[in-house]
């Protein structure tokens, strides 16, 4: 059988660099939604339809993306709760 070795502190930093990740993705388009206002002000019939549907796009994808990182995140902490849940049990057998 081979040895299974488990960082506790790792997968408990991996959850929260998971989450700061997703929201840096978003903070970033924001930063550039932000950027490209006054322009948009000036935008009119094709051109800002096409950067509305863009818009709305990418909006969507990072909820998405924000809601499926959350879920690893927590599987992540998780896993590494179970895992440390376990060793403390198989430690107090002893």
């Amino acid at each position: 059988m081979s040895d299974l070795k488990v960082n506790f502190g790792g997968l408990a930093t991996a959850a929260a660099d998971i989450q700061s990740g997703a929201n840096q993705i978003e903070s970033r388009l924001n930063d550039l939604d932000s950027s490209l206002q006054p322009l948009r002000a000036n935008w009119s019939g094709e051109a800002s339809a096409s950067y509305e549907a863009a818009k709305a796009k990418w909006t969507a994808a990072i909820t998405d993306m924000k809601a499926l990182l959350a879920d690893v995140g927590r599987a992540v902490a998780t896993s590494g709760e179970e895992y440390q849940s376990t060793e403390k049990a198989n430690a107090a057998r002893w």
